[in-house]
């Protein structure tokens, strides 16, 4: 009797193993994952979430041709704290899942005063990106190479397109850099 019960508890496992890899939009734990495609709902429309310093932070419903500044109407427009030099309102975003609206250096989400000097990732030196606490000498010269490459980034969540930013990195980091 004990075998049958650890035989089906072993199968229940199995089953939901395999429906988390044959459909991978279906996850245990929610997580705050920043990704380079948005999702695609009822034909026409995306899926767009966008956190930061923005009046209502939350996930979205949009025209898949709307851009940054569409998303942030919807989400209620942005706070009085926030860094205008760190997005690009005219950014399509179909492309991405999510968006951050940083703070200005000197505000945070918490309203305690800092001074925090941002780095623009656009213009900056590797030197300059090496300042950032979180960026390396090596991922400074990365994002120098991707930039020459690619041209200038339009939005912050580009840099998780450089190699050795990840999620976890750029999280650390979106606060201490911008655009312009």
């Amino acid at each position: 009797m004990v075998k049958w019960i650890i035989g089906a508890i072993i199968g229940v496992i199995v089953v939901i193993s395999t429906f988390l890899v044959l459909d991978p939009n279906v996850s245990i734990t929610n997580q705050n994952n920043v990704s380079n495609s948005s999702e695609v709902v009822e034909g026409e429309k995306i899926s767009v979430s966008i956190q930061g310093a923005v009046i209502s932070p939350g996930t979205y419903t949009l025209p898949k041709d709307a851009t940054l500044k569409d998303l942030i109407e919807k989400a209620g427009g942005i706070v009085s704290s926030a860094d205008v030099d760190c997005y690009d309102e005219s950014v399509a975003i179909m492309g991405h899942d999510s968006f951050y609206i940083p703070y200005i250096s000197g505000f945070s989400q918490e309203c305690v005063q800092s001074t925090i000097e941002k780095v623009c990732i656009n213009t900056a030196t590797k030197d300059e990106l090496a300042t950032v606490n979180g960026i390396s000498a090596t991922i400074a010269q990365n994002i120098v190479a991707y930039r020459e490459e690619n041209g200038q980034f339009t939005c912050l969540e580009d840099l998780i397109n450089v190699s050795g930013i990840g999620i976890k990195t750029f999280e650390r980091i979106r606060d201490y850099i911008s655009l312009k």
